[in-house]
């Protein structure tokens, strides 16, 4: 019998050893999203341990200076995930075989190679060889954990440029007014290179943030910005574009608007995936929009820009184009913790645009 539990330790050690190369490649290596148990259960941890401490009542002050730390936290609880997994995994396997009097020695054989210390090796060949693989194993975690890191705060920084763009144009609120506004007087309202920037940025967050969703967490740079917000008084203006002028004129809003509807809709399934599929309806559309939304065609016809002559037309065409990305601000917003004031169409009273950049948190 002793001799059977030792074949299926060393069973269990050999399939430990392959979960830890598939986990690293899928977190790390692969350039397509595949869920993993390690990241995801390191993400929930991470998460849930800062909003922990965040609490209910803290002001996104307090709240973006916290979640600062769930990257680092969430790093920090993958590799100790994966050190265990490996130390335990060729534990199971010494024990298995014989090469290490008691199970204790096994471990501490284990963490010895492991870790290339080097205080304690088999005596048996089959041992040495077992302690030069799984010391291969910890340089590649520590390897890969500075070439992956910088990765990360690449995305981030990419992402934030264009937040720190819209925000220095828009005041603390971005709104789908203050975005018109603001590419009306710098004379760019007309200008389908708007669009195509922003297209870019939601293929670079889709990019990122579908493979590492950790990455929606990491708030901005920026005090008092959310990516988040960002992403909606965009996709805000694009629709509105898209429903009030001809097809002719708004080509490139058009596509931005879809590309960034896709990128958030993946990303609010991926942080919250119980949510139903009619979830994205017209039913979520809050009435207050639709009652703004004839301030802003006003103001395109006051513009001069070719609108549709048909107003209700107009609004309903722009309601379907919002109910497509709504629900997806409201689920990332709430699983982020990053506030974005409803209806986030029009100025706020307390919010004048401020023509100088946000400070950086």
């Amino acid at each position: 019998m002793d001799t059977v539990f030792r074949v299926v330790a060393v069973i269990i050690g050999a399939l430990g050893v392959f979960y830890y190369f598939r986990s690293i490649v899928r977190v790390m290596l692969i350039n397509r999203r595949e869920p993993d148990f390690v990241e995801i259960s390191a993400r929930t941890a991470a998460v849930s341990f800062i909003y922990s401490l965040i609490g209910k009542d803290s002001d996104y002050a307090r709240t973006q200076r916290l979640q600062a730390w769930v990257l680092p936290v969430f790093i920090f609880i993958c590799v100790v995930c994966w050190f265990l997994l490996v130390q335990m995994s060729f534990t199971f396997i010494l024990w298995g075989l014989r090469l290490e009097p008691g199970f204790p020695e096994d471990f501490s054989s284990s963490g010895s190679a492991l870790s290339t210390l080097g205080y304690k090796t088999p005596s048996y060949l089959p041992g040495q060889y077992l302690a030069i693989f799984e010391a291969g194993i910890g340089l590649a975690v520590v390897i890969l954990l500075f070439t992956f890191v910088p990765g990360y705060q690449a995305a981030v920084q990419a992402r934030e440029r264009k937040v720190g763009w819209l925000y220095a144009r828009t005041g603390r609120r971005p709104t789908t007014s203050s975005l018109l506004e603001a590419l009306h007087r710098t004379g760019h309202l007309k200008d389908d290179s708007v669009w195509e920037e922003w297209e870019s940025w939601f293929r670079g967050v889709f990019e990122t943030h579908s493979i590492a969703p950790i990455l929606a967490y990491v708030p901005s740079i920026y005090r008092g910005a959310s990516w988040v917000g960002a992403a909606a008084a965009v996709l805000d203006s694009a629709s509105l574009f898209a429903a009030c002028l001809h097809d002719k004129d708004t080509e490139s809003a058009r596509i931005c608007r879809r590309i960034g509807t896709v990128c958030l809709k993946y990303i609010a399934v991926e942080l919250n995936p119980h949510t139903p599929a009619d979830a994205w309806s017209t039913q979520s559309v809050d009435p207050k929009l639709i009652a703004a939304f004839d301030t802003l065609y006003d103001r395109l016809v006051e513009i001069g820009l070719p609108v549709k002559s048909d107003r209700d037309e107009c609004r309903s065409h722009f309601v379907r184009l919002r109910a497509e990305f709504e629900e997806s601000i409201r689920l990332i917003a709430k699983s982020t913790c990053m506030p974005v004031d409803e209806p986030w169409i029009l100025p706020h009273a307390h919010t004048k645009p401020d023509p100088t950049p946000p400070k950086p948190a």
